[in-house]
């Protein structure tokens, strides 16, 4: 009887059939696992650019947008992108414009922030000169890491402040007056348009808020009569500041500065 005789290739043409069935296996049940899971590992679409909020009018409360902030530095706020974009994080970007040359020189990277760690989309740049004027876009990334494009830019300049130790009253046991006189020094910045008044009560609720117009450039000092129809509570202590506006831009100013707060105690005249 013949005998027959194996085939050398056999062996590794069925290992190599197996290898490829496996393959198909694994390959099958992995898109299955991502599919069920809802992940989309190859997602190219960019976020859409991030959008500023809008700035308040100056005489409204409380105050949005781009603006001076009351610690120094220039305050920025902008809105969440849609929550199915998935944002990670936020970059800001500044330039300076040089006014001599009147050109704005390169945008530079100023801080990338996670979504999760500012949940109200606000930042103070406290790295500004003053009367230099800024200006600052956005970029977003998503959990893919794509990138938007930039957002719109905006543009702001800080003014320098009040001093505080110029603002009488100033104090939790000090006296506003019968007068209800508040006194400030402007120090001579003719570059201020106007000023705003705020005063708020003992848990930081509105109680006024009102524009003035500068009116003493040469001795320096402001006083402002809080009116009689504005009614303070005896025994009370408020708390009340100063802004400064400039280089208004349809009713909105594009320069400003806040003092820090001061406090006053009304006795209930």
């Amino acid at each position: 009887m013949p005998i027959a005789k194996s085939n050398p290739n056999s062996a590794g043409t069925n290992w190599a059939r197996m290898r490829i069935c496996l393959l198909m296996f694994f390959t099958f049940n992995f898109s299955l696992l991502i599919f069920n899971c809802g992940l989309d590992i190859e997602d190219p679409t960019p976020p859409s650019p991030p959008i500023w909020v809008q700035k308040s009018l100056p005489e409204e409360w409380p105050e949005r947008g781009i603006d001076a902030h009351e610690s120094g530095g220039i305050f920025l706020e902008w809105l969440s992108n849609p929550d199915e974009e998935n944002i990670t994080s936020y970059y800001i970007y500044r330039a300076e414009y040089f006014e001599l040359n009147d050109s704005i020189g390169d945008y530079e990277l100023l801080i990338n922030v996670s979504d999760s760690s500012i949940p109200q989309h606000q930042f103070v740049d406290r790295t500004v000169s003053l009367r230099v004027k800024y200006f600052f876009k956005l970029m977003a990334e998503n959990f893919s890491q794509n990138f938007s494009a930039f957002s719109d830019s905006l543009a702001y300049t800080l003014l320098p402040t009040i001093n505080a130790g110029t603002m009488i009253p100033n104090g939790f046991l000090e006296i506003l007056g019968a007068d209800r006189i508040l006194t400030w020094n402007g120090n001579y910045y003719f570059d201020t348009e106007e000023y705003c008044v705020t005063i708020l009560d003992n848990e930081d609720f509105i109680v006024f808020r009102t524009m003035l117009s500068p009116r003493n450039y040469l001795a320096g000092d402001e006083t402002w009569i809080i009116p009689h129809e504005i009614t303070l509570l005896s025994a009370t202590v408020y708390k009340w500041r100063i802004d400064m506006g400039g280089q208004y831009i349809e009713d909105l100013e594009s320069a400003g500065s806040e003092s820090p707060w001061a406090t006053f105690l009304y006795s209930g005249f």
